[in-house]
């Protein structure tokens, strides 16, 4: 019975893709790493953190360091981000239901935090900052374990492959959000627990897993 539902952060729970490419862009002119163009509507989706480093031209050593400057400087824009469209309704509905939730992410705690608090949402009861970019799995594990939860009484809710395959790794039900970076279609190929385009259709499906229906 799933009883803790997980949110992903950036892209699952906030429009950011906008701002992290502009603050990437920045970075890359600073740094001599290859731009992402205007005209790349979905840049590097489906690519893992390995793949995508490449394509970029960023050593693999190099990401920590440069995720802490990107996301400090996210910090000063929080003001300017946006939910998506139709998870607050969902959130407050999971909530109303009665699901414990939380956030695991690799954005930094002090944005989600400050975020939240920005757009008044109180629902969550842990914050935590994955900030290990091949370690999502590790943290899910950790979460588990610190909550005494057993995999079948929670779930994640993440907008990547890498979402998809952390969810797999650690046993727990994966919803892919379509809403997100990575496309339905993408997502669907690589077999979540359930992919929704809405974030509308969460509920049910929740409610079919812990029905026995799905």
């Amino acid at each position: 019975m799933i009883r803790h539902v997980i949110f992903d952060f950036d892209g699952t729970i906030v429009n950011s893709r906008p701002l992290i490419v502009e603050l990437y862009n920045g970075l890359a002119a600073k740094h001599g790493y290859r731009a992402i163009g205007d005209d790349e509507t979905e840049p590097f989706a489906g690519q893992s953190i390995r793949e995508r480093s490449k394509t970029l031209g960023i050593p693999l050593y190099r990401l920590p360091f440069l995720g802490i400057q990107l996301f400090s400087q996210y910090r000063r824009k929080i003001k300017t981000l946006e939910l998506k469209d139709g998870v607050g309704d969902l959130i407050r509905e999971l909530n109303e239901s009665g699901y414990q939730l939380s956030i695991i992410s690799s954005n930094l705690e002090s944005n989600i935090r400050s975020f939240l608090r920005h757009h008044e949402i109180h629902q969550f009861i842990q914050v935590r900052s994955c900030f290990s970019l091949f370690g999502k799995h590790r943290a899910i594990h950790s979460f588990l374990r610190d909550n005494k939860l057993k995999p079948n009484e929670a779930l994640y809710i993440g907008d990547e492959l890498r979402d998809i395959q952390a969810g797999q790794r650690s046993g727990i039900r994966m919803i892919a959000a379509g809403w997100g970076y990575d496309s339905s279609e993408l997502m669907k190929r690589f077999s979540p627990d359930f992919t929704a385009s809405y974030p509308c259709e969460v509920s049910a499906a929740i409610e079919g897993f812990n029905a026995g229906l799905t």
